[in-house]
């Protein structure tokens, strides 16, 4: 069973719709060293030959147990959120499936799941054993530091209003940031000294990983966003001619030596207003067409036309271009160090939690074998 140890802030912004991030995920606003995800599944190529259905066999309870780890039950209702996490991570990839085709996904999915929730209560065991607690005041200092290294940074309660925006719950975000502050915590204090790495194993990957440097071109842009919601418009072609005369009013203003950041916090529609429209660096591919040939075209300091795309009508300002190149050693050292270092961990948790099942009394529902060991792997 391979462990990914990520303690990473995981909550994305959405960003305008040009660039279409996922929203961020209220189950994964968490630092967690969290098992490896189940693998990809593998989907009927050919619709099967109709056969009589059998009859559905009755749903177990969520009170039910599925195994039990050291005497301490794993139920079926653990499984279960767990499971729906997975779907929610994976995203429109799976949400959109049909639903009989989606449980056959699940069934696919559970075993790997069941056998993370028992690592995870193994490693939660020992948490316990060490006597290692966490505060509130840890939890929150912790979001809010972390928060404050995003890009536009966010407050804890920027990040409370986006939970509760996506129907979830806070305090339970809140708990599971506090189960996995002190997994962390724990974790630390077995591998400390025990993960080595230096300038000369980054030197050696740096140079055997070429590709992973090379920089593709890259600019910074900002915008003005004049939406043109017209799906549910009785008569879109007036919609779009009346947001259209509003973006080359604007055009005009800027012309006329108007502030462009000004401007995109009072009229546009892209939640980058808040930033005087700024999208931060993109490269190609990750604008739709219309977007980035416009935006590609300009140099620093340039200013578009009004461009229309999907989303409406835009007034793009480039302030900033990096030329395609490489990244060199001394600027690249720092993050291969926390790579290799990362996958040191993950190598050590990996073994650590081997050792536990290997000494752990484990006992399925269904009198099966214990969870098979899949032995230690280096991500």
């Amino acid at each position: 069973m391979a462990w990914c140890l990520s303690v990473l802030f995981i909550v994305g912004v959405v960003g305008c719709s040009e660039q279409a991030p996922p929203a961020p995920d209220a189950n994964e606003a968490v630092p967690s060293a969290a098992v490896e995800s189940p693998a990809a599944p593998q989907m009927p190529t050919e619709a099967p030959i109709a056969a009589p259905a059998p009859a559905p066999a009755p749903a177990p309870s969520p009170e039910a147990m599925v195994v039990s780890v050291n005497g301490e039950e794993i139920t079926e209702g653990q499984v279960a959120r767990a499971i729906d996490v997975y779907v929610r991570r994976a995203g429109a990839q799976l949400s959109s499936l049909p639903p009989n085709i989606l449980e056959q996904v699940k069934k696919q999915a559970r075993q790997q799941i069941v056998n993370n929730l028992v690592a995870e209560t193994l490693l939660d065991q020992q948490v316990k054993a060490a006597n290692i607690a966490v505060t509130d005041e840890q939890v929150t200092d912790a979001i809010a530091t972390q928060g404050a290294r995003r890009n536009p940074p966010i407050t804890v309660d920027q990040f409370k209003q986006m939970v509760v925006a996506q129907g979830g719950s806070f305090d339970e975000v809140l708990a599971q940031y506090k189960v996995n502050m002190a997994r962390q915590q724990y974790l630390e204090a077995q591998w400390a000294g025990k993960i080595d790495v230096n300038d000369a194993m980054a030197q050696t990957y740096y140079d055997e990983h070429p590709d992973e440097y090379k920089v593709k071109e890259q600019i910074q842009a900002s915008h003005i966003l004049i939406k043109t919601d017209v799906a549910d418009a009785n008569d879109p072609n007036a919609v779009k001619a009346t947001a259209k005369a509003e973006a080359e009013q604007l055009l005009a203003q800027l012309k006329d030596g108007a502030d462009f950041a000004e401007l995109a916090k009072t009229h546009s529609d892209c939640p980058s207003a808040s930033r005087g429209g700024d999208l931060g660096l993109f490269g190609r591919g990750q604008m739709v067409p219309p977007f980035e040939q416009a935006a590609f075209a300009l140099q620093p300091g340039e200013m578009s036309g009004v461009v229309e795309t999907q989303f409406g009508y835009h007034i793009i300002k480039v302030t900033d271009k990096k030329e395609a190149g490489t990244t060199p050693f001394e600027e690249a050292k720092v993050q291969i160090l926390t790579n290799l270092a990362n996958q040191k961990k993950s190598q050590f948790v990996n073994e650590m939690i081997e050792s536990l099942k290997a000494k752990a009394t484990i006992v399925h529902a269904d009198n099966a074998a214990p969870v098979p060991s899949a032995g230690p792997t280096e991500n």
